[in-house]
């Protein structure tokens, strides 16, 4: 065998060793998803080395050659990044370079309460506490009151962000969306500020989950409050309840001594009740006109109306028998 073909079987050996070193330690070692964070300021050794130790890569020492070889690793970004099992060594040193960190998505609903936003996003890990409820409100530059002050749609937020943070985007994205559809509102409309028809909304948000009748039931409401009539609207004593509720009103739950109970005091609440979703703000704003006062619920959750009393009492007695 010639020398050239020895050298020849050689250097083919090596490339195979090189290209199987390399791939060897180009691969990640996690079988799972994983949120790996690199605090301020930390060195590029100190990285490699605590990757190293978690499991995570099987070379320190690779990074630290990438890092010296590629001049966009020498600096890596602070964060938290998302490693998962089908990426390469490489492909996680590219985020931390770029800065590609981890996002989630959270979605607040409609129709909850501010306290039910404050649980929910506490309890989501990628969230960072910000203590209290009346703190987190505090440090999201948010002033009482706080009912009906968020508005309900998916924000995507960066991991180790904070609870605040979402509270007071939602709350800048609530404030631009009333003082809108606040501008576009019948102009027959009695309310005196953007903040009561939110509490009209709520109500509104709260009796109904049909948009089709909304307006009408918006409807009934103004009219009523124009004949300072009592609104009577179940909801209000719900949310009046608070922890007391049972999942059922009793005739002694109507006469609970609260604000917000709409069976004893005229007008609205003093606060909304729930967030609303732009269906039953506009309702708020655009209420039907009719000669309608009443309305009970039919077993399929939408609403028989009434002109009369007595012609209420024969839909109650027609569809909550």
């Amino acid at each position: 065998m010639s020398r050239i073909h020895l050298m020849k079987k050689l250097l083919i050996a090596i490339i195979v060793f090189g290209l199987s070193l390399f791939y060897w330690a180009n691969s990640i070692k996690v079988i799972e998803p994983i949120v790996y964070h690199i605090p301020s300021g930390v060195s590029v050794t100190a990285i490699a080395n605590n990757l190293e130790k978690q499991g995570i890569i099987r070379s320190s020492f690779f990074v630290r050659v990438m890092a010296k070889f590629f001049g966009s690793y020498s600096k890596l970004k602070s964060g938290y990044y998302d490693v998962v099992p089908n990426m390469s060594t490489i492909d996680l040193l590219d985020d931390f370079a770029s800065a590609t960190v981890a996002t989630r998505n959270v979605t607040l609903v409609e129709g909850k309460t501010a306290l039910d936003y404050y649980q929910q996003l506490e309890s989501n890990k990628a969230l960072k506490s910000n203590g209290s409820f009346v703190r987190t409100m505090q440090i999201a530059g948010i002033q009482p009151p706080y009912e009906g002050g968020f508005w309900p749609n998916t924000y995507r937020f960066e991991v180790g962000d904070s609870v605040a943070s979402i509270f007071r985007k939602s709350n800048q994205i609530l404030r631009g969306i009333l003082a809108i559809e606040w501008k576009k509102r019948d102009k027959n409309l009695r309310f005196s500020s953007p903040e009561q028809a939110l509490i009209l909304a709520s109500l509104i948000e709260k009796e109904t989950a049909h948009n089709a009748e909304k307006s009408h039931i918006a409807g009934v409401f103004v009219r009523r409050l124009q004949r300072g009539m009592r609104l009577q609207t179940d909801p209000t004593v719900v949310y009046a309840l608070g922890k007391s509720y049972r999942g059922y009103l009793t005739r002694k739950d109507l006469r609970v001594n609260s604000p917000y109970n709409t069976y004893r005091n005229h007008g609205l609440p003093p606060t909304p009740i729930a967030s609303v979703g732009i269906t039953s703000l506009r309702a708020a704003l655009h209420p039907t006109s009719g000669d309608s006062l009443f309305f009970v619920a039919k077993k399929d959750g939408t609403h028989a109306f009434a002109r009369t009393y007595e012609k209420h009492k024969n839909n109650i007695r027609k569809y909550l028998k």
